[in-house]
């Protein structure tokens, strides 16, 4: 839902509703309303929160993304590694306390402005079954969630067997 995306979204910016209503041109009360899900910003407002927050009108708006963040930390990442990753299969180790500590055989999709989008598989409670049903979700992972990616490995080069390979973002 757009209200817990703004929520969540603010808190990893650092910006009070206060700021973040400055900066869109809104009174704290609206950006607060937008928050808790009474209603939500207009197309423009919504435009310029994605651009705000670093992702883009899609992610924003779509219910088929989530986000996956936890409040601001600083911490640098080498960009140019992680930008290498698009297009390949990984399995993420994520900090604790992040839903998920591991999301496996997501595909990385883009990488850009501290986040990671992928496509990954989740599953979900069937309800009044001890079963699950598994489906394909994109998520919008923060860099600073990230604590390790293992590739996994394309087809070995000329037979010589291939592990996969760990990259370490702490």
């Amino acid at each position: 839902m757009i209200q817990d995306k703004l929520l969540a979204l603010r808190k990893r910016s650092g910006m009070s509703q206060q700021e973040v209503a400055d900066t869109v041109g809104v009174t704290r009360q609206t950006i607060s309303n937008w928050e808790l899900g009474q209603g939500s910003p207009t197309l423009d407002k919504a435009a310029e929160l994605a651009r705000l927050y670093g992702v883009s009108l899609d992610d924003l708006a779509s219910d088929e993304v989530e986000i996956v963040t936890r409040e601001r930390r600083e911490r640098k990442h080498d960009f140019h590694i992680l930008k290498s990753l698009v297009g390949k299969t990984a399995t993420l180790e994520l900090a604790d306390s992040v839903a998920d500590d591991i999301i496996k055989h997501a595909t990385v999709l883009d990488v850009s402005d501290g986040w990671m989008r992928v496509n990954c598989d989740q599953n979900t409670a069937m309800f009044g079954s001890p079963k699950t049903k598994r489906k394909r979700v994109i998520r919008l992972i923060d860099f600073a969630d990230i604590t390790a990616v293992i590739v996994e490995s394309d087809a070995p080069p000329s037979g010589i067997a291939q592990t996969s390979q760990e990259s370490n973002l702490a």
